[in-house]
């Protein structure tokens, strides 16, 4: 007859049941964890390291951005997040699984909107919902599309075409279509920057009041180069080296509170000591006299 030794409870053994049961609440809590996560890229010239080392957690409902000059990795890292880019070595793990392929949990917006031009706002939205919720009925996937079409005033124009639409317009097409598939996590990659600057200023509007109406569970990471934009929409700023081998510089917290007004804050000290310090992280000249 076999005996189950049961080990003795000690001070020891409680201690380390305390420290894994924290260390699962806090990964519970994780929406993104990039782990020592390396891009190189095999050129005419050899090896290329787009981003080395990068180690990043990114908790559930949290807006983050990415800043950094051009070719510092910003859409290389949000690359690897989607699943589009794989990892040289290191990984990436979204909602609790490691990524190896894009996915219905990670929506994207890009700068290009991505819309099928031959297909009515309307069915651009349908089409996608149609593909990534399979399994929910016709009436459902209307109502979603319905829906997230008047989330951001753009039901009026569902029969319109692509090329009938303004570029503000197009873009919110885009987000009301990522958002319509209800991905966890949205993969935002300079989606405004071809915007002038009142409807940029309204598509942030749009797009904070679409991520409250999702009781802020939505995990949002945006790639910019809009020092404004970063400060005004996230919760922390990632500022990126200049590549190659970027790495991370510094993260930054936003700690004003929300919602948040885009005329009251920019005159807080906080507002301004932050934009200060991502100014100074980013620019190293001020002057042709320096």
């Amino acid at each position: 007859m076999s005996t189950t030794t049961i080990a003795p409870t000690t001070p020891e053994n409680i201690s380390s049941i305390a420290d894994e049961l924290l260390e699962q609440a806090i990964s519970s809590d994780k929406s993104i964890e990039v782990k020592n996560m390396t891009v190189s890229f095999k050129t005419a010239k050899g090896v290329y390291t787009a981003v080395k080392d990068i180690s990043l957690s990114v908790n559930k409902g949290e807006i983050i951005t990415l800043i950094g000059h051009s070719g510092c990795g910003k859409s290389t890292l949000m690359g690897t997040i989607s699943g589009m880019v794989k990892p040289t070595s290191g990984e990436v793990i979204a909602n609790g699984k490691k990524v190896t392929a894009p996915g219905p949990d990670r929506g994207i917006v890009f700068q290009n909107y991505s819309l099928l031009p031959w297909l009515t706002v309307y069915k651009n939205i349908y089409v996608a919902v149609d593909s990534a919720l399979s399994d929910k009925t016709t009436a459902e996937k209307v109502a979603l599309v319905e829906t997230n079409l008047k989330m951001v005033n753009l039901w009026e124009h569902k029969d319109k075409l692509p090329g009938q639409l303004s570029g503000g317009m197009k873009q919110r097409v885009a987000i009301a279509r990522a958002f319509s598939i209800n991905p966890k996590i949205l993969l935002l990659d300079e989606p405004f920057g071809a915007l002038d600057a009142l409807t940029k200023s309204s598509m942030h509007v749009e797009l904070l009041k679409l991520w409250n109406m999702d009781h802020r569970e939505k995990t949002i990471v945006m790639v910019t180069h809009d020092i404004e934009e970063a400060i005004f929409l996230s919760d922390r700023v990632v500022v990126m080296n200049n590549g190659p081998a970027a790495t991370i510089k510094e993260i930054v917290d936003v700690p004003l509170p929300r919602p948040r007004n885009k005329k009251d804050i920019v005159h807080d000290p906080v507002y301004m000591t932050i934009h200060d310090k991502l100014l100074n992280l980013l620019i190293d000249k001020f002057s042709i006299d320096d």
